[in-house]
């Protein structure tokens, strides 16, 4: 059974789902991905460009929550 304190769900418009069943054919050469792991992908990509530092995501994201 899913841990419900693990994960969480969003909502997104038609379009927008659309475009992410096409991201997961492509995001990775070779592999369909779930809709789940292309988001998760795409917000790790998006917050480690973000980073200044070394740090890993989860501290980062700590820093930024806190501040």
């Amino acid at each position: 059974m899913t841990d419900k304190w693990k994960y969480k769900s969003v909502s997104l418009k038609n379009s927008t789902y659309s475009m992410l069943n096409d991201l997961t054919k492509t995001l990775v050469p070779g592999i369909e991905l779930s809709n789940a792991k292309a988001v998760e992908l795409l917000i790790l990509d998006k917050n480690k460009t973000e980073c200044s530092s070394g740090d890993n995501q989860e501290k980062h994201y700590r820093k930024k929550k806190n501040n």
